[in-house]
């Protein structure tokens, strides 16, 4: 969980930028492989995407906003 959160965050602070396992391991010091794992884990979350597969390359993914009412109505 911990470095799911640090490229969590790494992604968050970047997110029009494009990451491969390897450039986000390189910045955390962390294995690609390591990276990789984390990145598809958050990916299934729907914290990252995945944009390309070769190489594979993620980017930020926004959480969906909420489907709220605008503020009075009812």
């Amino acid at each position: 969980g911990q470095l799911r959160d640090l490229i969590a965050a790494h992604l968050a602070a970047n997110p029009a930028a494009e990451f491969t396992p390897h450039a986000i391991g390189r910045v955390l010091g962390r294995s690609s492989g390591a990276v990789a794992n984390a990145l598809d884990r958050l990916t299934a979350l729907g914290q990252a995407r995945l944009t390309t597969d070769r190489p594979r390359r993620y980017q930020h993914q926004a959480p969906e906003s909420s489907t709220l009412a605008p503020a009075g109505t009812t």
